[in-house]
């Protein structure tokens, strides 16, 4: 089918498949985890998560309305690595610190900084990289946040790629 454009304003397929690469962001690869925050950012390749030491929860998803069993790592163990306050530090303003979930479909979600300290929760929120012995099912893997008590799971982010730690300012 002819072109409607005039000449002069038809790109050439492989001028077009630069533009694209160009408008189009990097992106992590699929098994990469970063933790950003205002000063630095780590990266952990898959291989580099697996070998950080795990934990096991039992969790209730209501999406499939049955109990798993995950493994994977505090998110207040990454949070450590990172250098983000814990313990006693964890009050006045650091109390306004959130973490930002972002998933590689584009889901991202908010925490309090709170809900990750054992100082003010015995519940321990993951990010997990088995479910039931095995590798997360595709679509959910190869990283997922588990936050077992949530009466739903939307705050169980699949995909996940990042956490990004952020303080929330007050009003003037």
């Amino acid at each position: 089918m002819p072109s409607l454009l005039p000449a002069r304003f038809r790109l050439r397929p492989f001028v077009a498949a630069w533009v694209l690469l160009l408008l189009v962001p990097p992106r992590l690869a699929a098994a990469d985890l970063s933790v950003v925050t205002p000063s630095k950012t780590i990266t952990f390749t898959l291989a580099e998560f697996h070998a950080l030491p795990h934990v096991d929860v039992d969790a209730y998803d209501g999406h499939d309305k049955k109990t798993f069993h995950y493994s994977g790592v505090p998110v207040r163990a990454l949070l450590t690595l990172a250098g983000v306050p814990a313990n006693q530090a964890v009050r006045g303003p650091v109390l306004r610190t959130v973490i930002l979930t972002h998933a590689a479909d584009g889901y991202s979600i908010t925490f309090a900084l709170a809900e990750f300290e054992p100082d003010f929760t015995d519940r321990q929120i993951i990010v997990a990289d088995r479910q039931d012995g095995q590798p997360l099912p595709g679509g959910v893997g190869p990283l997922r946040i588990v936050a077992p008590g949530d009466k739903r799971p939307a705050r169980w982010a699949r995909m996940l790629t990042s956490l990004q730690v952020t303080s929330v300012q007050p009003s003037p």
